[in-house]
């Protein structure tokens, strides 16, 4: 095997792909390793050429006072961006040598070139933080619609495994954001292929992004049969760290029969919903956003179980919650829900989200008593 010398990854594009480079890390900088005919024709920046087979590392000084003729590459070894993943063969980068042959680079626009860079790999980009990032800068750029579309459709296949990368999430979020509905269908279909796909998408501490991006921007009749797989499963999801925001998106985006049915079972559910430690969000969210009857229906239901509004305004979001049912409710029973909440003062004072439910009972309490 012939001798290897090193070549700064950060200095100039390489000149190996994944199956005829080996790399390793030096300090900060990744090198990648060329074979010794590749460094006959590397300079340093003082302009003193180094013999054929002298493993020397390049470093600092401009790419044209480093990087000799080029017209002798190695056969095979196809150059690609320096900030590329070294495991992916740009072509689109690539001209025919024209710097070699004496000749000006041919100019190629940015947004063409951006859209070239990713075309073909976007899958394999999209799970890596890097690339993930450039197929976003990709979609951003793209020249039209029609390309944007091309660079969608390499991810047909891969919508659930996406939903739930960690970088390939973001791909996925940008494509809702400024893509049109239609162009998103293949994300519902394939969250609805099997059931019960779509509540454990929805439960994912990533894939939860993408089911409520989904309900906000696509057309009710669209998400219409993922919004009746989420209701099949409403209080578990209520009950779940991440399945909760799902829920809540519906209640805000869902269709009024949506809307109703839910209120009706959270009402049901109430105490269930309440005591865990994700519900409280559902329930204002509930109370946010049901109609005016089923918010009362809501607020009557946490009101009858023993201690449940006391549990609720201590909760991040359940003092937000309690401060609607105060509202909501008039009458005997605005009058048992404030008795109710004046017999736990102590512990509302006591908690860092009940202090502000036991602030607001103090100043109506004083506001009354100076009328």
């Amino acid at each position: 095997m012939a001798a290897l010398s090193p070549f700064s990854h950060a200095d100039a594009p390489a000149f190996l792909e994944a199956e005829a480079a080996s790399s390793c890390l030096v300090g900060s900088h990744k090198r990648v390793w060329l074979p010794e005919c590749a460094s006959s024709s590397v300079s340093t920046a003082s302009g003193e050429a180094h013999s054929e087979g002298t493993p020397t590392p390049l470093s600092g000084g401009s790419l044209s006072g480093r990087v000799g003729s080029l017209s002798k590459s190695p056969p095979g070894l196809v150059p690609f961006a320096s900030d590329e993943p070294a495991y992916i063969r740009l072509d689109a980068y690539t001209s025919t040598d024209s710097a070699s042959l004496g000749e000006a680079p041919s100019e190629m626009p940015m947004v063409v070139r951006s859209e070239c860079s990713v075309s073909g790999h976007v899958w394999l980009l999209c799970q890596d933080p890097a690339g993930s990032r450039r197929v976003q800068d990709a979609l951003d750029k793209c020249s039209s619609h029609e390309a944007r579309e091309a660079l969608l459709q390499e991810l047909h296949g891969h919508a659930v495994k996406a939903m739930r990368d960690p970088h390939a999430n973001h791909v996925l979020q940008k494509c809702i954001s400024i893509m049109e509905p239609d162009s998103l269908q293949f994300m519902l279909d394939e969250l609805l292929e099997r059931d019960g796909l779509a509540t454990t998408v929805a439960r994912h501490r990533y894939g939860c992004r993408i089911v409520q991006q989904l309900l906000k921007k696509c057309a009710t009749s669209q998400v219409s049969e993922l919004a009746e797989a989420l209701m099949q499963k409403t209080v578990k999801l209520a009950r779940h760290s991440f399945g909760n925001f799902p829920v809540q998106r519906l209640l805000e985006f869902g269709t009024e029969e949506q809307r109703h049915r839910l209120a009706e079972t959270i009402a049901s559910n109430a105490e269930t919903i309440c005591r865990s430690r994700a519900g409280d969000g559902v329930i204002a969210a509930a109370l946010e956003h049901a109609s005016s009857d089923d918010k009362i229906l809501v607020a009557k239901a946490v009101l009858l179980a023993p201690g449940l509004l006391i549990e609720l305004a201590q909760g991040r979001h359940g003092k937000g919650a309690v401060m609607r049912i105060l509202h909501v409710l008039d009458g005997q029973e605005s009058l048992q829900a404030h008795m109710s909440l004046a017999m736990g003062i102590a512990a509302l004072r006591a908690s860092r989200h009940g202090r502000v439910v036991a602030k607001y009972l103090e100043e109506a309490a004083l506001h009354t008593a100076t009328q």
